[in-house]
């Protein structure tokens, strides 16, 4: 059992709920001193809560009403797993966005509350640290300008969600009031990712966050988790003109030494594994007094992730995995199979139970993801629904993919880079060409998350994310790329009095 997971992005009561693109849904709550916000946040202290809150939404995403976890809900839309689940019907939201037939009314809608929530949270914390608090000391100064950057990333992480999924979104850097009737403007999907990326390159510019924080501070915004978000965003959008500063930013990563590739891939996700010299960053969980419920799960405390992956009805045979789960997110036999026998990520990534220690769900293949799966003991110390609270931290950017963004980026060392990877998984050397690196990636980071969004930004999605590829139940429709933005929630639109326009292209 972990006792604490440094930064536990709890809820902090002086802040709302969640602020969305349209509509006034939040939350006005009053503090226990019974200060104004205005009197409240004057100090050191209390603007760091505002900063701690912002974090919280990153805890949001597995959970909510669609479950729809950062690294679990991409791979469902992927080529190497099944939505799975208990029948055709259990969560059907899954099942719509897989076969590319999602409707305004039939959306991931959770996932794009909670990232504007988080949006809400990053813009009340600059308002406050500016607008409130009057730093007294050089200290003060100093730590009000690593809390900025470290908000202003955050808000670039949440409003890369909105990007990723829904493209042309409403943008704002404050947050949106009675004055202007709660409606924001909306912006293109290109004009949305300068302003991220200015944002990303503002903080980096200000050069006010560490590389890398340790001991209590791990789970903060640091120097290169702003280098890898940045890199992410520049080459989705397939921005050339800034590779060569993202390849800069890859480099400078690794010639820091502060990372290395783990010996043992399936040691990174053990409990053990957390933090590991590999980590860049995590989104921590604990069990540790975790007290979501089914309620409302913007507790703090565990995952639900590990739950959702075990098989349906499992009862432990091997004294690693938990007990039953609920079958999601099942792996293709072709996923399997596409693995050479001697990479040792094959059997860290994916796990076979027991025939006949299960019940099989939908879409079952015997076949299922690995890295996340509930372990025993993993959620012991929770105070409220077991499978909601399990301890595993979400490995959100890892060496390995420092390494094969600086090869697919361009870099002299691009052999190099690629050949430690597969070395470490036992392999032999392939040349560094486009094709190999992405495959690798699709390898190395099964059940990450990473793998959608490859497709997409390759071009190779529109050949591989298509129906009737593979049995059982595979894809009703093909993606296209009129489907790389999701309609946005009728509910917004509703919200918005008809000034958000709909994402039309997707229903074409």
């Amino acid at each position: 059992m972990k006792i604490a997971k440094y930064i536990s992005y709890a809820a902090i009561a002086a802040i709302g709920a969640g602020l969305t693109s349209c509509g006034s849904d939040w939350l006005d709550i009053t503090n226990n001193t019974q200060d104004t916000i205005e009197d409240y946040y004057t100090s050191d202290a209390n603007i760091f809560q505002s900063v701690v809150a912002a974090y919280d939404p990153l805890h949001w995403f597995d959970y909510a009403n669609n479950y729809t976890g950062l690294n679990i809900y991409p791979e469902v839309l992927a080529d190497q797993c099944f939505p799975g689940g208990g029948d055709v019907n259990d969560m059907n939201q899954w099942k719509t966005v897989f076969n590319f037939e999602t409707t305004a009314t039939i959306v991931l809608d959770s996932n794009y509350s909670n990232a504007y929530s988080g949006v809400k949270r990053c813009n009340d914390a600059l308002h406050y640290m500016f607008d409130f608090w009057k730093p007294s000391t050089q200290q003060e100064l100093d730590n009000r300008a690593r809390y900025e950057s470290e908000v202003l990333a955050l808000r670039a992480f949440f409003y890369n969600q909105l990007w990723h999924w829904w493209g042309n979104i409403v943008y704002y850097d404050k947050n949106l009031s009675a004055s202007n009737g709660f409606i924001g403007t909306q912006y293109t999907a290109d004009e949305v990712y300068e302003f991220i990326v200015k944002d990303l390159e503002k903080v980096i510019a200000d050069n006010k966050l560490p590389e890398k924080c340790e001991g209590q501070e791990l789970g903060r915004v640091t120097k290169h988790f702003v280098y890898m978000l940045y890199t992410e965003i520049v080459m989705y959008q397939k921005d050339q003109s800034r590779y060569p500063k993202a390849l800069e930013y890859m480099e400078d990563i690794i010639s820091s030494n502060k990372y290395d590739l783990m010996d043992d891939f399936a040691a990174i996700w053990d409990v053990s594994g957390e933090w590991c010299r590999e980590s860049v960053f995590e989104i921590n969980y604990s069990d540790y007094l975790a007290n979501r419920n089914w309620s409302w799960g913007g507790t703090c405390g565990g995952t639900v992730v590990p739950g959702m992956i075990l098989p349906r009805g499992y009862k432990s045979t091997d004294g690693i995995h938990d007990n039953t789960g609920w079958g999601f997110c099942t792996v293709r036999k072709s996923t399997f199979d596409s693995y050479d026998p001697a990479d040792q990520r094959r059997d860290a990534s994916i796990w076979q139970p027991e025939e006949g220690s299960y019940q099989a769900g939908y879409q079952d293949t015997g076949y299922f993801l690995a890295k996340y799966a509930g372990r025993i003991g993993g959620n012991a110390g929770q105070i409220a629904d077991a499978i909601l609270n399990y301890n595993n931290n979400l490995r959100l950017y890892r060496f390995s993919e420092v390494l094969l963004n600086a090869a697919e980026l361009g870099s002299p060392n691009k052999q190099d880079y690629l050949d430690r990877v597969r070395r470490r998984a036992h392999l032999d050397p392939v040349p560094a060409t486009l094709d190999n690196i992405i495959q690798e990636r699709a390898w190395e980071f099964l059940g990450e998350g990473k793998r959608y969004w490859d497709l997409i930004r390759t071009g190779l999605a529109k050949d591989l994310l298509v129906k009737g590829n593979e049995i059982p139940d595979d894809r009703t429709g093909n993606y296209t790329d009129n489907k790389k933005y999701l309609p946005f929630p009728q509910s917004e639109i509703d919200n918005c009095h008809g000034t958000l326009k709909q994402n039309d292209q997707y229903f074409q």
